[in-house]
């Protein structure tokens, strides 16, 4: 059996949903760009970070950055030379500080601390996201295990790759253990 996929770590959500070819309106195709691959290609190419810097501020090690950023360049190169639609898509990431997404407006902002209130500052929405748990969420997490706070007792499910002792309640932000089945 296989070992399951850790999480990489990612700074900033990116700021566009994909890129379209310019003058090639017949082709219906596209590419799946995971926010891991755009990540590696932001450090490396953008940021210009050795592969070692890149892997570690990603949290993987050298050769994963390498196959994660290597996957990534032959997509971006088939969808040039294709002339194909590529799509930025959530994989196996977590991101470094909480973001949010508002559902109304589609903007992206984090909360600042003297804003108590969970809304969008744009529009004022209350229909906002946290897109760390939504990308978490969305992956294969399909584990039945639960952390529990050990100080509210609150219970959330387990995230894959985390451990429940670096997790933080929501309600009180206290930490959370393994909850221990009976």
């Amino acid at each position: 059996m296989a070992r399951p996929k850790r999480h990489r770590r990612m700074g900033l959500p990116p700021r566009v949903k994909g890129l379209r070819p310019y003058g090639n309106d017949m082709s219906s195709d596209t590419i799946a760009l995971l926010y891991e691959e755009y990540e590696a290609l932001k450090l490396a190419d953008y940021e210009g970070y050795s592969q070692v810097e890149a892997a570690k501020r990603m949290g993987v090690s050298r050769p994963t950055f390498t196959r994660i950023y290597d996957r990534a360049l032959k997509k971006v190169a088939e969808g040039i030379v294709e002339g194909k639609e590529i799509i930025l898509e959530a994989g196996s990431i977590i991101f470094e500080e909480d973001w949010y997404k508002c559902n109304t407006c589609d903007f992206t902002f984090k909360l600042l601390s003297e804003n108590k209130e969970d809304r969008c500052p744009i529009c004022s929405s209350e229909d906002i996201k946290n897109l760390n748990h939504s990308v978490l969420n969305s992956n294969e997490n399909k584990n039945t295990n639960l952390c529990v706070c050990v100080r509210c007792g609150n219970e959330e499910k387990h995230i894959l790759g985390i451990p429940c002792n670096d997790m933080i309640c929501p309600k009180c932000g206290n930490k959370m253990k393994k909850k221990i089945k009976n």
